[in-house]
Order: structure tokens, then sequence, then C-alpha cells
């Protein structure tokens, strides 16, 4: 199937292929061709997905020095193609590389990290037409009630399935929505900016110790660039395995983003809030549940690792660590 669709829309003929373990959602092959290495990809179906702007946002990002992927046009001039099912995807060069696992970062590519977001964040401040991410609408909708709702769902699949550890987490997660402190966000306040959406380690193609370029960006929107600097940090850091923050690094790590980056004093008063928020009430449980992808397991990876993280900072959500 891949042959004939990759020579008559790109004009590619294939020696061999591998379908990708990495990444959630979408469906991505290695693509080894006679005309060189690329990546076959069929975005995940999802509003928060936008796979129409990322050729454009790419060839942008690539022409201000920040290194992402480059795409094919087809036969027709577009970027964006579709199967004889009618589902799109997208084809586009492969970057040589690895992608770390997940607390893995050596003290370079962490340094490497916070400065290309923070350089990211500067050269897409006035970048138009992405949407929203977290706003008003993620408070609106996200919420301690609705998020105790989705885990009483996800709770009793657990259950039915025998899924005892994750029955475990998800009871400490209602009693936790049981008794959530109450927080509230002025997003007026925050610094707001076009980004990735989901920049961190798992999106980082890496070489020789160093970070290379940041790939996948379906997901670009507007965000609290908090919410990305918390992120990257908790995925990247070894010492945040077992959830710890280690405050002395994810100062420094604030410190190298700032080089190019900017944020207030309400920025740092929520960098642990906001992020403790929103991996609060999001159930990465049900999402494992209700996915029928070949790598869902992600979902649950992800799952119990945020729970970790919420055990972990709630000592330090009261304090101003910074």
């Amino acid at each position: 199937m891949f042959n004939q669709l990759l020579n008559t829309q790109y004009g590619l003929h294939i020696k061999s292929m591998k379908k990708s373990s990495v990444g959630a959602g979408s469906d991505t092959w290695f693509v080894y061709c006679e005309e060189g290495d690329f990546v076959l990809k069929y975005p995940a179906v999802s509003e928060i997905n936008h796979p129409e702007l990322e050729p454009e946002l790419c060839a942008f990002l690539n022409k201000h020095g920040i290194p992402v992927c480059s795409f094919l046009q087809n036969y027709s001039g577009g970027y964006l193609s579709k199967d004889s099912q009618g589902c799109q995807f997208t084809v586009q060069k492969l970057i040589q590389g690895s992608t770390p696992e997940w607390n893995t970062a050596t003290d370079a590519i962490l340094q490497e990290s916070a400065e290309l977001l923070g350089k990211i964040h500067s050269v897409l401040k006035d970048y138009p037409g992405l949407s929203v991410g977290i706003g008003e609408n993620f408070f609106r909708y996200m919420t301690p009630q609705k998020a105790a709702e989705s885990y009483h769902r996800s709770l009793e699949i657990a259950r039915n399935r025998n899924d005892r550890q994750i029955e475990k987490d998800l009871e400490w997660r209602l009693s936790l929505m049981e008794h959530f402190p109450n927080m509230s966000f002025d997003l007026s306040r925050l610094t707001l900016r076009n980004t990735h959406g989901d920049f961190f380690i798992s999106q980082f193609i890496c070489e020789q110790g160093h970070l290379k370029a940041v790939i996948d960006w379906t997901t670009a929107c507007i965000h609290p660039v908090i919410w990305e600097i918390m992120r990257s940090y908790v995925y990247g850091s070894p010492k945040c395995v077992d959830g710890e923050i280690d405050t002395e690094e994810l100062r420094r790590y604030i410190q190298v983003y700032c080089r190019y980056g900017t944020i207030n004093e309400y920025d740092l008063k929520n960098l642990i809030s906001l992020f403790y928020y929103q991996i609060a009430v999001c159930d990465y449980y049900g999402q494992y549940y209700s996915s029928t992808a070949d790598n869902r397991d992600i979902y649950l990876k992800q799952a119990v690792f945020s729970t970790k993280m919420l055990k972990g900072m709630k000592k330090n959500l009261m304090d101003n660590i910074l």
C-alpha cells in the first residue's frame, strides 16, 4: 500500500520501512527510500491537532534558526496528503539521531532544552493563527469536579479488568479531588506565548550528547510559558524520576530559559501550582482505556508518572520555592 501511495503522490521508491514506537496517538513510520530517508505520519484526529498548519510553521521556524523537521510537497503542491481511505498524512525528511527516554537528559541536553524553549517563544512571539491551548476554556471545562467524574468512570473499568495498580492510583486521585485546594489563575497576568504545545524529551532528536532538533508541531498553540517550562523540566531531569523536584536545578533551568524567553513574578509564583493543577485534573488513565492506538501504553506510562509527580509535588505546592 505504502509503495504505491508514496510513489504516486511523491515519486518516492521505498526500500524498507519500520513503525515508530515513540509518541502517542499518531501512526508514524520511518521510510527508507532510494531518494532518501523520510517520516510518514498519520496525525491523530483531535481538536488539539492541526497538521495543516505544521509545514508552514516549521518552515518559519527553520528560517529563524530553530531546528525542526522539513516537509515534502506532494505532486499537487500541498503538504497534507490523503490515502485511498481519505486519511490524512504528511511526509517529512528524517532527522538522524535518537530520542532519549524520559528522565535521562544529560546536563547538556537539559540546558539546551531550556535554551531552545526560550528561543522558540521569542521567535514565535508574533506568529499569527495559532489556537489557545491552556486558556479560559481549559479552566472552564477541566475542573476537579469533572475530573472526579472521569476518574470514577475509569475506576470502574480498572476494577472490571482487575487492574489493581491503576485502581489504587485512581482511588488516590479521587481522594485528592475531594480535598483539592482552591486554585485560580489570572490569565491576564500569566505570560502566554505561541509555543510547541508538547515540548518535552520525547519530541527531541539528539546526537552525540546534544539536542539536535525538536519534532512534532501538530499541537502548536498558545500556552502559559510556565507550563511548558515545568513539563519539559520534569520529563527531562533524572532527578524527577521519582516525582521529586530539585529546586536548585529547576531554578537553573529557568535562568537558562530566560536568556531568550521572559517570565514575570506572577509566573514564578504559579510555576508549581499551574502544572500541579493540569496533571491533577487530566484523566490519562481514561485516555489509556479509550485509546485504540498500537502504542496506547504510552498513555498509561504518562498516567503513572503524573500520579507520581502529584504525590512528590504536594510538599512544594504551597511554598514559594523560587
